[in-house]
């Protein structure tokens, strides 16, 4: 997320390896009434890559032809290492078609060199600003549950294929754990649905804390939970996550000052020993969390051909 702007100081980071045109634009900006700008200068891409490390900017001006890096590949650098700050790019009158293309695959401005001024370079930062902020916000909304916070159905899927991509190509095993509530459904009829969303994003909390940064935790739907746990070494691993699953379920929630207690069903799949791809993964991870629930439920079950368990 960008940084909030705070007393209308803006954070700029300038990548510019001619000091002539860094001193033109830092004194444009000082020109400038209407905002302050905080301008941090570096003369390369290692030097960008750097302080885009160290500190939170609000905007990167960037300058495509440097000293360690020319062309589109300086921008996808900077783009990769800071996807969440907005670029607007600096070129000359010759570089308008490289400036365009680059607009097309995510940069938010372009000015061309000897042809601005201090209103317009700040117009277009908080243009750019704007529109950066506006994109990340229709990302979320398409990516990840509005109630929770967590990856949604659709961003799972792509996480999957991610990690079944990397298990493939690296030849690791990994796992696919479908959680669903237990009970839920006896606290939103009993005690409304406010109560029951409040539940559900306590439930993601507590989801979040038994999981590695590397795994994913998503909401596809209802009371039903998906995480993804990459680099599996054994069926052993995936257990001792479960167990931290159930037994944070199993401790009570307090909501809107009142005790609630569930639990979780938890069916379990992994790659390669139980699917060969993306559909038979899922299909089995749900086929043994049915099976958790046919067993008494609050409990796990791992998939295994015939059975629907191992």
């Amino acid at each position: 997320m960008i940084t909030e702007i705070i007393d209308n100081t803006i954070d700029v980071l300038l990548v510019e390896d001619n000091p002539g045109d860094a001193r033109l634009l830092r004194e444009n900006l000082a020109d400038v009434a209407a905002a302050r700008y905080d301008l941090t200068c570096v003369r390369n891409l290692t030097g960008a890559i750097s302080s885009l490390s160290e500190k939170d900017f609000d905007i990167v001006m960037l300058d495509l032809s440097l000293p360690d890096s020319q062309g589109f590949n300086t921008f996808h650098s900077i783009r990769m290492h800071a996807p969440h700050v907005p670029i607007i790019l600096l070129t000359s009158l010759h570089d308008e078609e490289l400036a365009v293309r680059t607009l097309q695959n995510g940069a938010q401005d372009y000015l061309i060199k000897g042809q601005v001024d201090g209103r317009l370079i700040s117009r277009s930062i908080r243009f750019a600003i704007e529109r950066h902020q506006a994109r990340a916000r229709e990302h979320r909304m398409a990516y990840f549950d509005s109630l929770t916070d967590l990856p949604n159905r659709r961003l799972f899927h792509d996480r999957l294929n991610q990690a079944l991509a990397h298990a493939h190509r690296y030849e690791e095993k990994m796992a696919l754990m479908f959680v669903d509530l237990d009970g839920f459904k006896l606290v939103n009829d009993s005690m409304g649905h406010n109560t029951g969303d409040l539940l559900l994003k306590t439930v993601a909390a507590r989801l979040q804390e038994c999981l590695r940064k590397s795994d994913t935790v998503s909401r596809i739907g209802g009371d039903e939970f998906t995480c993804i746990l990459p680099h599996i070494k054994r069926s052993g691993d995936v257990y001792i996550v479960a167990q931290k699953i159930i037994k944070a379920l199993n401790r009570p929630f307090h909501i809107t000052g009142r005790e609630v207690y569930i639990s979780g069903s938890i069916g379990a799949s992994l790659y390669p020993d139980d699917a060969a791809d993306f559909e038979e993964l899922i299909k089995n991870a749900d086929s043994a969390m049915y099976k958790a629930k046919a067993c008494g439920k609050n409990n796990l079950q791992f998939f295994a051909e015939g059975v629907g368990i191992r």
